[in-house]
């Protein structure tokens, strides 16, 4: 064989050994596609929108690389940044799991408190209305208030509802309508109260 020949069989063997090489980074971009699947599945969606906004921008940043270098010429593709982008999808990923959860149990203890804070009111509420004093003109307004506050009593058992079924965004979301509603009443109440008083 030619010293030429030689050559030529040598320079193929080394760019076809540097196209099998230049390959997207199929592992590191199926760690980072499951980190985000389980930041999902943790809830980041709804409890940490911000940290899953992070996600999608660094997976859209991986997946512009590798389409960029699919459309090089073999001989010239490199993935290593794709590889660095699919690290830092995955670390994203990882955080935004990390900040659900975080989310997840603060969203937990606040509505647990809300809830509470919410029955102490309505109880609060309940007990003004029975001792207030009915005159003239009053029976329609009391009445009124005692739909208002049934409606409060749903309110809460709805949110307790949610609780139990681990929807704490929902229940917070519940029991601030049922809080409002029981407040208007209270300050309903003490109005009329101090109405009579004078």
């Amino acid at each position: 064989m030619s010293s030429n020949r030689i050559l030529q069989v040598g320079a193929l063997a080394f760019v076809t050994t540097i196209a099998a090489c230049a390959k997207a980074p199929a592992e590191a971009i199926g760690m980072a596609t499951q980190a985000e699947d389980a930041a999902s599945a943790a809830g980041a969606v709804e409890y940490a929108p911000d940290a899953m906004h992070a996600v999608t921008e660094a997976r859209a940043a991986m997946e512009a690389e590798v389409a960029a270098q699919d459309e090089r010429m073999a001989i010239r593709r490199s993935y290593d940044r794709a590889e660095e982008l699919a690290v830092a999808y995955q670390q994203a990923g990882e955080r935004a799991a990390q900040a659900a959860a975080d989310g997840r149990q603060a969203a937990r203890t606040e509505a647990t408190l809300m809830i509470e804070e919410t029955k102490v009111m309505l109880t609060e509420v309940l007990t003004m209305l029975d001792t207030a004093p009915v005159g003239k003109g009053s029976h329609a307004d009391l009445a009124a208030m005692r739909i208002d506050l049934e409606a409060a009593e749903a309110g809460l058992l709805g949110a307790e509802t949610s609780m139990a079924s681990e929807k704490f965004l929902e229940a917070k979301t519940g029991v601030t309508a049922t809080r409002e509603t029981v407040a208007n009443v209270k300050a309903a109440v003490q109005q009329a109260l101090a109405m009579r008083v004078r």
